[in-house]
């Protein structure tokens, strides 16, 4: 019967429609938008990596601080560099090869990518951290260097945007 219930718990997990476009499904370890592997893409012209794609009809949250609209949005993948515990002791930070500045990622639309775990979900602290505030996310315990994340964020972003740079001092730490 455990096997049974492990096999239930590395099975797909259904993508949220509050955050993730319509035209993404999640397949396994793997996530297609627009029917392009997000794992693939990755791969094939490295991390991190950034799709654009029409956003779902979010209703009023759908409304920008402009009030306009928002048609798009997109999709980043980025390689995790480094696992540390956080400097405060409670819990983890994990080192993107993204820079989290350049745009606003949705903490509840962070997955794993690339490979399956079973492992209990904990929080996580992404770094470098974004302009406003830390970004927490849920993901499994056994997150490691080189596993695969991906997210939306609200706002499309170009790769220039979320590309390192070299000025972040908390690198050097």
């Amino acid at each position: 019967m455990s096997t049974v219930a492990r096999y239930g718990r590395t099975q797909k997990r259904g993508l949220d429609r509050r955050f993730w476009p319509r035209d993404a499904q999640a397949l396994g370890d793997d996530i297609r938008v627009v029917g392009e592997s997000m794992v693939g893409m990755a791969r094939a012209v490295g991390t991190p990596c950034t799709r654009v794609v029409e956003a779902i009809d979010r209703g009023e949250s759908a409304i920008d601080r402009e009030g306009e609209s928002q048609r798009f949005c997109a999709v980043v993948v980025a390689a995790v560099e480094l696992v540390t515990p956080s400097s405060d002791g409670a819990g983890a930070d994990i080192w993107l090869d993204a820079e989290l500045d350049g745009c606003e990622p949705v903490a509840e639309a962070v997955r794993l990518i690339g490979r399956r775990s079973s492992d209990a979900q904990c929080a996580f602290t992404l770094r470098p951290t974004p302009r406003r505030g830390e970004l927490r996310a849920t993901l499994p315990a056994d997150i490691r260097a080189g596993d695969l994340l991906a997210f939306v964020v609200e706002q499309p972003v170009a790769l220039h945007d979320i590309r390192r740079r070299s000025w972040h001092r908390e690198r050097l730490i």
